[in-house]
Parts: C-alpha cells; sequence; structure tokens
C-alpha cells in the first residue's frame, strides 16, 4: 500500500475517532483543584456523652434546629423542648445508649477520611451546581434507628450508628431487616448523605403520576452520585451487593423487556409498581425469577438516564435534575437495551 494513502487512512481514523469522542465525552470528568468547600461539620454524639455541652442554651445555639429533631422526631422524647430536653440528660447516662457510642467511636473516633470524602463529594457538587448551598453535616448516634440521613433546616444528619457494618453483631438484636444491613456499611455514608442531599432539592421535578416518572427519577438521583461520587462501585450506589448488581448487568435486556410487556411504563397503581422499586430482599412480582434483587426498576432507570446524557451531550447535570419530564428523558434516551 502507498505510505502516504494509509498516513491519510490512518489520520482519517484518528480524525473520526476523536470526533466520536468529543461528541460522547465524559462531562462528568472535571477537574475541582480551584474549587473551595469547608464543610460545617458538627459531632452531635461527642458532644453530647462527652459532656462537651450540658446545658440547654449551648446544645440550642450550636444545633439550633436539630435538637429538636433529635428529641422529638429521631429518639421521641415526650412533653416540650425543654423537658424533651431533660430526658436527653438522662439519655446520655443509659447504659445502653452509651455502648452504642462506644461502638461508633470505638469505629468513627478519627472521622477525617470521610471529611475528605464529602468535601470531594461537595466540590463536585459546587461545580455542577454553583449557586446551591450546602448544608451543615451533623453527625450523631440513633439507638439503631431508621432515621440514617434525615434533612431538616439548613443542615443533614448522618446516624454513625446506622454504618457500622453488614457483620456487626448488635444489629442482630435489633429491628433491622436482614436485607438492609448490605448498606450499613462505612462505604455509604457519602452515597447516603449525598442522596438524601439530591433528593431534598430535586424531588419537587418528580411528578410522580406513574411507573415511568418514579423509575427516572431513582436514576436521576443514582446519575447524580456518578456526578459527585465517581468512584465509589456501582453496586454501593445504588445500595446492592456486587453480585445483585452483576445479575442485574446480565439480565438487562430481560428486565426491560418485562417492564414493557407489563405495561408498566405508564402503570399508575403504585402498589403495583413499587414491587420493581422499592428496597427489599428481592423483587416479587409476577413473572420475575426469584433470583431477582430490589430495585430492578431503580437500575434500568439509571441506565436509562446515563444512556440520555450520553446520547443528549448538550445537556448539563443541572438541567437534567430540573427537568421533570420523565416521559421525555426515556424518549430521547434511546435506551433499548
Amino acid at each position: 500500500m502507498n505510505k502516504i494513502f494509509q498516513f491519510s487512512i490512518t489520520t482519517s481514523l484518528v480524525f473520526i475517532m476523536l470526533f466520536l469522542t468529543s461528541c460522547h465525552s465524559n462531562k462528568l470528568d472535571i477537574n475541582t483543584n480551584g474549587i473551595e468547600v469547608k464543610l460545617d461539620i458538627r459531632h452531635f454524639e461527642s458532644d453530647l456523652f462527652e459532656n462537651k455541652l450540658n446545658d440547654y442554651q449551648s446544645f440550642s445555639n450550636k444545633y439550633p434546629f436539630f435538637l429538636t429533631d433529635y428529641n422529638k422526631g429521631i429518639i421521641g422524647f415526650p412533653g416540650n423542648e425543654q423537658e424533651a430536653f431533660q430526658q436527653l440528660m438522662l439519655f446520655k447516662t443509659d447504659v445502653n445508649a452509651k455502648k452504642v457510642y462506644g461502638f461508633v467511636k470505638e469505629k468513627y473516633g478519627n472521622f477525617k477520611p470521610y471529611e475528605d470524602e464529602l468535601t470531594e463529594a461537595y466540590k463536585r457538587f459546587k461545580y455542577f451546581f454553583p449557586d446551591l448551598k450546602i448544608p451543615s453535616i451533623v453527625t450523631y448516634t440513633s439507638n439503631f434507628s431508621f432515621y440514617v440521613n434525615p434533612v431538616g433546616q439548613d443542615y443533614i444528619g448522618i446516624a454513625l450508628d446506622m454504618h457500622l457494618g453488614q457483620d456487626f453483631k448488635p444489629y442482630e438484636y435489633t429491628n433491622i431487616e436482614l436485607y438492609w444491613r448490605k448498606i450499613l456499611i462505612p462505604q455509604t455514608i457519602v452515597t447516603n448523605h449525598m442522596l438524601a442531599h439530591a433528593n431534598d432539592l430535586f424531588l419537587k421535578t418528580n411528578k410522580a403520576k406513574n411507573f415511568t416518572d418514579e423509575m427516572i427519577y431513582q436514576g436521576k438521583l443514582l446519575y447524580f452520585l456518578d456526578a459527585v461520587a465517581p468512584n465509589v462501585p456501582d453496586y454501593i450506589k445504588i445500595g446492592m451487593t456486587q453480585a445483585e448488581f452483576e445479575w442485574c448487568k446480565k439480565e438487562e435486556h430481560n428486565i426491560w423487556s418485562f417492564i414493557v410487556k407489563e405495561k408498566y411504563l405508564f402503570d399508575t397503581d403504585k402498589r403495583r409498581f413499587e414491587r420493581l422499586l422499592k428496597e427489599g430482599p428481592k423483587t416479587i412480582a409476577s413473572g420475575i425469577p426469584p433470583e431477582a434483587p430490589a430495585m430492578i426498576g431503580r437500575y434500568v432507570g439509571w441506565m436509562a438516564v446515563r444512556m440520555y446524557m450520553t446520547e443528549n451531550n448538550s445537556v448539563e447535570l443541572n438541567a437534567l435534575m430540573n427537568n421533570n419530564n420523565a416521559e421525555l428523558i426515556l424518549q430521547k434516551s434511546a435506551y433499548k437495551p
């Protein structure tokens, strides 16, 4: 072959590859070096159990909104605010409550690695959403309640006792279901927190009229995690085991075919379609194999949103998260696994 002609072909191929790469460049591949973020992280558990704060005014000054939410909502003390606070002062002397704090202190006495991860996530958040406020972060112990990431006025909480590891023995003596324990791990501290923040910011974009609305909204939240926590494995983002996630990848075509065939897309019967979206030990629905994990609807919603963002390269993350037209997102994704 003529060398000049061979060079031209090679050059053309390189150009085509560069063109295709630019058309489908990874818009989430960003540099955060120039972004300054200083997080406000407050450790309620150590202030309480180590007697760093002891009077109502001190707690109220440092935790103006969280204190009431913790006393009245998370722990559920009776009475008015002052009476609930007196119960809190007794609570911190309770043997079991102190044991829970001991477990948390042993594992998270040095919170710096998680502060660094949260800071990086919020740097990325600031890049994509420069005008949105970063909330205060309050860590605490919940006595194994299901208030993992409460969102209050100007804060988002992190229940550290709900991240002690799926094999943490005391979980066996609580009412925490076995399927939940796989996400009660240190690796979900950042992802669960950022999901709670995203849900608080963008829940209004979910019309919640049918399955497609819910599926695409869940997919948007998971794509948000792609943006702010790109180095976290996908199975952790969605709250599955690695084996469950691999099953979904292998069966993606069949999952989608089932959803279309069984006419779930525009189904408005929430009790029916929630079976494909909610957490649980598995997906229990007619026509679904017994080995199917829970949340297969979230999985395909996520994959559809990823495809949408690949096929529509001019769409920025901010526009995606504020887009309330789930049907149009699905249509423009051309999602057909």
